[in-house]
This record gives C-alpha cells, structure tokens and sequence, in this order.
C-alpha cells in the first residue's frame, strides 16, 4: 500500500542573530528538502512539503495537512533552542507516524553534556568536559590538555570557529566561553581537544536492525597548513574554506577492517545509548594510541545531497530513494505497534 508523506521543515529563521550567523544551515535544510521530495517522486509516493517557523504552527498544520506519514526535516525552530525536539511529540499526539529521531532522542542528543553523560554510563568514550552556564566564568575544575569551547545545544558546527581550539586557559579561553555565552545565549561546553583522525560514523535502521554504513574520515590534508585540524562552522557551509572543495570527506575512510569494525560497534553501541531511531551519524576521534572517543551523537542528521549520511549512502550501493523508503516504512511500522 503506498501512504502519502507530508515533508515538514522548517522556514529560514526570523531571528536577525541566526540568520546573521548561522543561516547557511537553513539553506542546507532546503536542499534536503528537495532530495527527499525527488526520491519520494521517483517512487511515486503522494507528497506534500509544508513548512513551520514555531512550534505553536504544527498543530494547525497537523490538523489540515494531507500525509499519513511526517518526513521530519525541521532541524531548528524560532522561539526555543528545544522547541524543534517536540516535533515528533505532536506528530504522535495526532496520530501520525514520524520518522526520525523520537522527542526524548532528539532532547538528549542536542544536549551535549546530558549525552555526554549517558554514553558514558553506557561504556562508550567520550572527552572529557565541563559546562559554563551563561554569566559565568571557567572555573579551576577544567578538564586536562588542550581545549574546546563550543555551545552546549547546537548542531551543525554553529558556533565553531578557529578560535574555539584553546591552548591558553586564561584570557583566551574566559574569551572564547563568553563569546558562546554571547552569541548563542546558551551554556558553553569546554572538552578535552582530542588531536588526531575524525571519523563519522553513518548508521540507517532496516526493520529494527541497525546498519553501520561505510566509515568516512575527515581528509585534513586537504585543509590549508594554518588550519586546525577540526571542521568549522565556514569548513561545513561556505564554499571556498577549502579550495576547489564541498566537503573535506574520504569515503570509505583508509583503515584496515578490523578498525573499521570497531568503530562501527562503537557507532552502534552510541547509537543504542541514545536510543536512536531510522538514521544519525556518529562523529569520532581517534587519538595517537587509537583510543576512541565520542563527539556527538547526530539524530536526524543533514540528508541533503552533499552530506555525510547520503555520501555513506552511495558507497554502501543503496540508492537514496530506497533509503527514503524505509524511513517511512520505519515510521509506519512504529504507529501500528
């Protein structure tokens, strides 16, 4: 039976500061827009794109709209840094299957200290770290080495810039702290800097059973000599960061297979950690011992042409329209439970 698919996203951003800031992730949230409304018109499935700008929208949206089935692309929303983590919620309270991440996945992911801590009690790696509430200044309770500053509750490398790699704790870092403070508005995260190779993990459920897609690694020999080996927010979203390339991705990474299969057990055990669902991309490093650590966990990471998952897609052979498919047949195997 084919179910018609109601495709929501979110508008670009009313917010000046945001769209001053961060509005390249809007476009990006466009382009998957329109490539998974091209894989549901390459099936033939009924569809139909609407998009929200609030929270306080989705209800009348729900209660009017066409689509047994929400593709839920709605990545951030004006009003509350959490508010787009309610998605699936409402969806659910209108009786309507939604793909993706559930409402309790989507809160601890984008809460990176709350994520940090349950991958930790689940024996996965993670950096260690420290959270700077807004207003306030970094304390003598700092973890050890080099370090990172970064917002507590974005996605998307917003709030990442060159200047977020710290090696002197005083005025650089009390710096770096208040300009998230500033910019975002939010807690700043302060990690351990783990030098070393970056691999993503891109991960896609089939009827329940998790699959590891093909390892990507981060090719930081393409990045200028001056660069720091981390991608930034302008590395991510503005062409032109590094010449004569989108992203600075090699996939499948060069790694010998038994590495590759631990750190795709190490994906998946993240993954059940945070109690994932469909898709998410699980980012990595590995330092000079081969140690492992967990960045983030990404639910409902970026599905747009260039992007990790897609790309991880394409290596692994499976045609995007099939993986489109299965999300929503993922969905609505989880409203009839």
């Amino acid at each position: 039976m084919t179910h018609d698919v109601l495709v929501l996203h979110n508008l670009p951003s009313e917010e000046a500061l945001f769209r001053r800031q961060c509005g390249d992730s809007d476009t990006s949230v466009m382009n998957a827009v329109r490539h998974v409304a091209d894989a549901l018109e390459k099936r033939g499935t009924p569809h139909w794109i609407v998009g929200i700008r609030r929270l306080a929208e989705l209800p009348d949206v729900l209660a009017s709209a066409p689509g047994s089935v929400v593709f839920n692309l709605v990545e951030r929303l004006d009003g509350g840094v959490n508010d787009c983590n309610c998605v699936p919620a409402v969806c659910q309270a209108f009786g309507r299957a939604c793909t993706g991440g559930s409402t309790a996945c989507l809160f601890l992911t984008l809460d990176k200290a709350l994520a940090k801590t349950r991958l930790a009690a689940h024996g996965v790696q993670v950096p260690p770290g420290v959270v700077v509430p807004v207003g306030e200044s970094p304390q003598d309770t700092l973890p050890p080495g080099a370090l990172f500053v970064k917002p507590l509750c974005s996605d998307g490398s917003e709030g990442i810039d060159t200047g977020s790699l710290v090696l002197d704790r005083g005025a650089p870092l009390a710096a770096a702290v208040e300009q998230v403070h500033r910019r975002f508005g939010q807690p700043a995260l302060i990690e351990t800097y783990i030098d070393g190779r970056e691999f993503n993990l891109a991960l896609m459920e089939r009827y329940g059973t998790i699959i590891a897609l093909p390892v990507a690694e981060i090719d930081f020999s393409l990045f200028p000599p001056d660069r720091p080996h981390f991608v930034d927010y302008s590395i991510k979203w503005q062409p032109g960061a590094i010449a004569g390339r989108v992203s600075p991705r090699r996939i499948p990474a060069l790694v010998d297979e038994a590495t590759a299969v631990r750190l795709q057990t190490i994906a998946r055990r993240a993954w059940q950690a945070c109690d994932c669902r469909d898709y998410a991309r699980v980012d990595t490093r590995m330092d000079a011992s081969g140690a492992v650590y967990v960045l983030e966990v990404n639910s409902n990471c970026d599905l747009s042409p260039m992007a990790g998952l897609p790309a991880a897609l394409t290596a692994a052979g499976i045609a995007f329209e099939d993986f489109v498919e299965q999300m929503v047949e993922n969905a609505l195997g989880r409203c009839s439970d």
